[in-house]
C-alpha cells in the first residue's frame, strides 16, 4: 500500500518508492550543519568598519561535533555555493526521511491494526 501523503501542500504528492530515488539523489550533495553569515568588526579605529561598515559576510557552517557539543568551520568565499547547496540537500534529506518515517508509522498504527494488537 503506498501513501499519498504530502510533505509540503505547494507539492505534488510523491510515492514512497519515489522519495527514497530523492534521498539516493541528494546523498553525493549532503552537508551536516546550518549556514549562518556574519558579519565582523576589526577593532582598527582607521577601518571602514569603525564607521558602521562590517567586514563580511563570513560564512560559516555549524553543527553537533560527536561529543554533542556544538562546532563549526568557516567556509571560504569560493565554495558558498557549493556548500549553501549542500546544507539545502541535507534539510531536504531531513525533510524525506520524516516523511517517510511518518508514512511507516501510519501504515502501522491504522484502526485496523490497533484492533488486532488487542
Amino acid at each position: 500500500m503506498r501513501s499519498s501523503c504530502s510533505m509540503s501542500s505547494g507539492q505534488p504528492r510523491k510515492t514512497d518508492a519515489a522519495l527514497r530515488r530523492e534521498l539516493v539523489r541528494l546523498t553525493p550533495q549532503i552537508l551536516f550543519g546550518t549556514l549562518s553569515e556574519r558579519y565582523t568588526t576589526c577593532g582598527k579605529s582607521t577601518c571602514r568598519c569603525a564607521r558602521g561598515e562590517r567586514h563580511g559576510p563570513v560564512v560559516q557552517v555549524s553543527y553537533r561535533g560527536p561529543e554533542g557539543k556544538t562546532t563549526g568551520y568557516s567556509v571560504p568565499q569560493g565554495l558558498v555555493d557549493s556548500v549553501r547547496t549542500g546544507v539545502a540537500a541535507w534539510h531536504r534529506f531531513q525533510a524525506i526521511a520524516r516523511a517517510l518515517a511518518e508514512r511507516n508509522r501510519a501504515r502501522l498504527v491504522t484502526p485496523a491494526a490497533v484492533r488486532r494488537s488487542r
